[in-house]
Formats: structure tokens, C-alpha cells, sequence
């Protein structure tokens, strides 16, 4: 559990206020973790956030009890929010595995959970599969969506009006160098200003400085493959570097700064929204503070069904496609966010040769998720990512530079 000080910060956004017309009440958050089983840091915070509950509750029948004023209890500090806990991948949590047939943050399309409800119609139909003979992770991500009032597969329109979680956060961890990166799809205005005020927050009143904002290239929310998708807004927090397996006091306390101040700005919001007084709101405020657009790393668009974003493979083997032919160079070891060139140094091969990078992506590209060890499986999608320098606006969420 992460131990704050009480924080200060709000009182110069909240100044009571009219809050934008672009964002609505949101009642209901859902926060998960463990969409991949040995990232425990997601599972230690949602179950952090269940003994939460507990405290909270014990403490509404014991008014009087004691309580550590220093650790932030969400239940208490955005009281506007309905906040629920998923543990995503249960099976593979249990095995300390990512996952236990396949990457369940891939199977979230609606063109996957459809194909999870299959049925053969004839016995000796060989041209479908029947429900048991699917991996674990896509009956899993079939029975989630369910849960959430199957907002894309019981829906002719693509379910945003369906969901029945107003957000879904997932919480995640990388063994790459990536700091704290808030991640969101391109084009919602709610997401991207959530994600300024946790950039902001995060870099001036937790004081970490590797703090950044990923943008997924702009999809039908019908055809996004991660879990979060399933929300009317979905929202991705990452962060490492951090081994698979292990729960890290120092990544915990940064997740869980990047989420509270997710979750400060969602309640503070609907607070504007209830009292309907006059003021600047918190919109406005960070329009001051981003002038000319909130910086952010645009990913490259992705090239294959298993890719959340554009990626540069590296070879694998013949025999063991989740082993590398060639392993990333040691001049790229743990610089994401740093720029490559056509010709730099990439891979090195078994043989000793280096591969050098051909431009595929443009002359120069910014690596992230640099040898992420999620990656070295083919049904993640095996490779680095891409990215470029960019910004986006507040009040549309799109990239200004598109």
C-alpha cells in the first residue's frame, strides 16, 4: 500500500467551477490488474484497493476507530466514484505466468469475442472449434465482456452506450525502461485530459521525472483488442522497469500515484459538474499549463492483429518462435524514449553480425517497450516499439500533428 502526504495540489485546480460541456458525470470505475498474470504490481493494487473497502467500511460502523491518515483510501477521497476491482486473468495470476494459452490483452476484438461464442453446428463440422478447444484467455476475455453487459458483441453500434463501467483502468507493469507512461486511444477528449492532469501531477507534486503519455493510434472501439476497451473509456497505466513476478515498493508507489491522480481528476470533475457554480475548472486550468497542447509519444500504427502498436521484429527461430534469432543491440539497452536512425546499431545476431536499422519505420523513430520481456512471446507480438514525438489537444484528445 502506498503511503502519501495529504496533498495540496487540487486546491489550484479546484477552484470550484462549471466543468467543460465535453465531459459528462461518471459514476462507475473498474480497475484492473492482472490481465497478465506475473505482472503483479496491478494485482497487489487492486488488492490494496479490496482491503480499502474493508477499512472504509469497518470504519463507517466504527466512526471512532483509528486510522492511518497518511495512506490514501480511494473510498474516502473520491467518494463521487464507484470504484471496482478486476483480477483479470486469475488462472495465470495463480501459475505466475502472463498468461496460460494465449495474450489475453489480444483478445478483446469483437471479431475474437465472437469467434469465443462459436459453436459447431454439425458433429463432424472441422471448419469451427467448439468452446472448450479455445485458449483459456479467450473464453476469460468472453466471460469479462460479458460481465460488462457485453457492450461489443451485444451491440450493433460498436457498445459504448452498452458498457456498463463509465471507465475501465488497467494496471500494468514492464521490465523496459518506460517510467510511468499513461496510455490512451486517439480522440477521447475525457482520456486525454485525465491523462494531462496525471502527467502534471505526477512530474510536479510526486516529483518523478520519467512520467509520459503513450497515444494508441485511433481505432473503432469494436476493433481494440486490450481489456479496457470494453469501458465507455478505457485507460492503460504502465509502468517499470520491473522483473515479471516481483512486487516492487518503489513501482507500486508510482502506480498507484499515476492512478489516484487518474482518480482525483474523474471525482474532481463530476464535483464541478454537481456544484454547477462559477470559476475556472480543471479543463481550463490545464489548458493553462499546456498551452500549446499536451506533449505525447504517438505509437506507430500496428502491422499485425497481435500488436497493440507498431513494432520492429526481431527474427526468432525456427524451432521456438518466443526466442530471439538476434537480441537488442547493448546501445538501445534501456533508452526508450530515446531516438534511433537508419543505420544505427539493432539487433545482434547468433553469429555475431550486426543488424542495423533499414528506416522501415522513417529516418528516425523513438524505441519504447525496448526488450520487454512480455514481448519475447509471439502471440504478444515479438519486437520493440515505435513511436514519434508528438502533442495532442485537450479538448478533442487527437494529435495536433496528424
Amino acid at each position: 500500500m502506498m503511503i502519501f502526504h495529504k496533498v495540496v495540489f487540487l486546491a489550484s485546480l479546484l477552484h470550484a467551477g462549471v466543468a467543460s460541456s465535453l465531459f459528462n458525470t461518471l459514476k462507475t470505475v473498474t480497475i484492473s490488474g492482472g490481465t497478465h498474470g506475473n505482472e503483479y504490481t496491478g494485482i497487489w493494487c487492486i488488492k490494496a484497493i479490496e482491503k480499502q473497502r474493508e477499512i472504509f467500511n469497518a470504519k463507517s460502523e466504527a466512526p471512532n476507530a483509528l486510522s492511518d491518515n497518511k495512506v490514501i483510501n480511494v473510498f474516502t477521497e473520491y467518494p463521487s466514484l464507484s470504484i471496482k476491482t478486476l483480477l483479470a486473468n486469475p488462472k495465470a495470476y495463480m501459475a505466475n505466468r502472463r498468461f496460460i494459452d494465449t495474450d489475453m490483452n489480444r483478445e478483446f476484438s469483437i471479431n475474437k469475442l465472437q469467434h469465443s461464442t462459436e459453436t459447431c453446428s454439425e458433429e463432424d463440422d472441422t471448419s469451427c472449434k467448439s468452446q472448450t478447444s479455445l485458449p483459456y484467455e479467450s473464453m476469460r476475455a468472453k466471460e469479462i465482456e460479458s460481465m460488462f453487459g457485453a457492450p461489443k458483441t451485444g451491440s450493433t453500434v460498436g457498445g459504448d452506450d452498452d458498457a456498463n463501467s463509465d471507465i475501465v483502468i488497467d494496471l500494468h507493469t514492464t521490465t523496459a525502461n518506460m517510467g510511468i507512461t499513461l496510455i490512451f486511444t486517439e480522440g477521447d477528449a475525457l482520456m486525454s485530459a485525465a491523462a494531462a492532469y496525471a502527467l502534471h501531477k505526477c512530474k510536479t507534486e510526486y516529483k518523478y521525472e520519467s512520467v509520459h503519455i503513450l497515444l494508441l493510434p485511433k481505432t473503432e472501439k469494436k476493433d481494440r483488442t486490450h481489456l479496457p476497451s470494453i469501458g465507455k473509456h478505457d485507460f492503460t497505466i504502465e509502468v517499470g522497469p520491473t522483473p515479471q513476478g516481483v512486487v516492487r515498493h518503489d513501482i507500486v508507489e508510482q502506480t498507484e500515484a499515476a492512478l489516484h491522480s487518474v482518480l482525483e481528476f474523474l471525482h474532481l470533475s463530476n464535483v464541478e459538474l454537481e456544484n454547477n457554480t462559477s470559476g475556472a475548472t480543471i479543463l481550463e486550468r490545464l489548458r493553462s499549463i499546456f498551452p500549446n497542447g499536451v506533449p505525447c509519444y504517438q505509437s506507430a500504427p500496428s502491422m499485425g492483429a497481435k500488436e497493440l502498436h507498431g513494432k520492429i521484429q526481431w527474427p526468432t527461430l525456427e524451432d521456438n518462435p518466443n526466442f530471439p534469432a538476434a537480441m537488442v543491440h547493448k546501445s538501445l539497452q534501456d533508452r526508450d524514449y530515446q531516438p534511433l536512425r537508419t543505420g544505427d546499431p539493432l539487433f545482434v545476431g547468433l553469429d555475431g553480425a550486426i543488424i542495423h536499422y533499414d528506416g522501415s519505420y522513417g529516418d528516425e523513430v523513438l524505441l519504447m517497450f525496448v526488450n520487454e520481456g512480455g514481448y519475447y512471446y509471439s502471440s504478444s507480438g515479438t519486437g520493440i516499439g515505435v513511436a514519434v514525438s508528438s502533442r495532442f489537444d485537450l479538448e478533442t484528445g487527437n494529435n495536433f500533428d496528424a
